[in-house]
């Protein structure tokens, strides 16, 4: 199966929102952190495909879950590592600074919050009424970021 993070990342997220109005906080976390996951996946996907600019800087061999078979593998659920990644890759790319400046000044909307990814994915199974409007309000504002980001990238031609 074709794995189509973009298109992914938007479903999650307006499903999230609307579970979010209807009071369903626990799906609406589930759904956000799912959202963010997607996001990072396209844009970290575009970076770190061969051939693409400055690819030679990733995976960072200093990070062990940046590795060759992450790549090859996928990063999984690992939200943490996703924006690791993006950080460093904004961090640590002349190219950034020069194609989008602003994204430099971006990153730090890019720090997940503790309850985005914890027990990310396995929260799917977990009861009701774990997660809080609070929770889902924290979760929605650090994923419109990031998907607006993407949404962005791929306006401006980097994804597809």
């Amino acid at each position: 199966m074709v794995q189509k993070f973009y298109e992914a990342a938007l479903r999650h997220f307006v499903d999230a929102q609307i579970l979010e109005r209807e009071e369903c906080y626990d799906n609406a976390v589930y759904l956000y952190g799912n959202a963010a996951e997607c996001a990072l996946k396209a844009m970290l996907e575009n970076y770190c495909r061969p051939g693409n600019f400055n690819n030679r800087n990733y995976p960072n061999p200093r990070n062990p879950l940046s590795s060759e078979a992450v790549l090859k593998n996928g990063y999984g659920h690992f939200i943490d590592s996703l924006a690791k990644d993006m950080n460093n890759f904004i961090v640590n790319s002349s190219v950034v600074a020069i194609l989008d400046p602003s994204l430099a000044l971006k990153q730090q909307a890019f720090i997940i919050p503790e309850v985005l990814s914890r027990d990310h994915p396995e929260r799917r199974y977990a009861g009701n009424g774990i997660y809080t409007l609070a929770d889902a309000q924290e979760c929605e504002k650090v994923t419109h970021v990031l998907v607006d980001e993407m949404i962005k990238q791929h306006l401006d031609g980097y994804i597809s």
